[in-house]
């Protein structure tokens, strides 16, 4: 290997050692590229040149006055100015940026698992949970009408999820979906579940449902030829915007009635 093909990989190995000295740890701030080291070296050198700017001015408002103008650290991932602020001084001071839900919350809190809970007692167990969630500033925001039960799971395995921090806390909102419909629990509550097929839902002959929802509900093989049409009828939508306005939003979600009303 010639001699400047080294050269990045022993940069890089500087800029860590610059860093490491500093006794700051980068896996919290840093997103790092190892196919292509000199995008992670200029990334590198230039988080270093804002923590040696900081380091001298002492404070943001100080460093954006002296430099003139809106000014904000370069740290992965960027969120917003503020949250960036706030995550930065955070790692400066050698504190986590992130942290799972489960450490967010009192350490008082009891929870018990969804099986240990009578029908009696998941309405209550439900509500405490979401108080404390709230609380700590994490926004709840799933379909209505979903059983409690099926609420509570939902929200005891989404404890395990990181997030980062947040200058007020929370700042988050769990909405549960993950764009998968044939795998989500609250799909016979979602219009988009209820209007979209999938390639799942041809081979099972009707509405695919996870096994969750077994005690709750279940599809009829006349939801097949439902959930047809009504992608039939949003793709033909879909069409008919792009055809209208090429530089139009042709995965924006409108409702049923919304597709009607423009289809006539």
């Amino acid at each position: 290997m010639a001699k400047e093909d080294l050269f990045p990989y022993q940069k890089n190995l500087a800029l860590k050692q610059e860093f490491k000295f500093l006794g700051l740890d980068l896996t919290e701030v840093m997103e790092f590229s190892p196919f292509d080291l000199d995008l992670e070296n200029r990334r590198l050198e230039n988080l270093l040149n804002f923590v040696h700017r900081f380091q001298k001015y002492g404070s943001q408002a100080t460093m954006e006055l002296i430099e003139g103008g809106f000014i904000f650290p370069p740290i992965f991932p960027g969120i917003s100015p503020g949250s960036d602020w706030y995550r930065f001084e955070l790692w400066l001071q050698g504190l986590p940026t992130r942290m799972t839900l489960s450490e967010q919350l009192p350490k008082t809190l009891v929870l018990k698992k969804s099986e240990d809970l009578s029908e009696n007692e998941v309405g209550s167990a439900l509500e405490q949970l979401e108080q404390a969630l709230e609380a700590a500033g994490y926004g709840i925001s799933l379909q209505a009408g979903i059983p409690p039960r099926l609420v509570y799971e939902y929200l005891i395995e989404s404890l395990g999820e990181t997030f980062e921090l947040e200058p007020f806390g929370g700042g988050w909102h769990l909405d549960g979906c993950s764009g998968y419909c044939p795998d989500c629990f609250q799909r016979p509550w979602c219009d988009t579940g209820e209007s979209s097929c999938w390639s799942e839902d041809k081979e099972a002959g009707k509405m695919s449902l996870t096994e969750a929802l077994n005690p709750y509900v279940s599809a009829s093989p006349k939801s097949l030829e439902i959930l047809q049409r009504l992608q039939a009828e949003k793709d033909a939508l879909y069409a008919k915007l792009e055809e209208d306005d090429p530089w139009s939003d042709s995965e924006e979600f409108l409702d049923r009635e919304d597709w009607k009303a423009k289809l006539n």
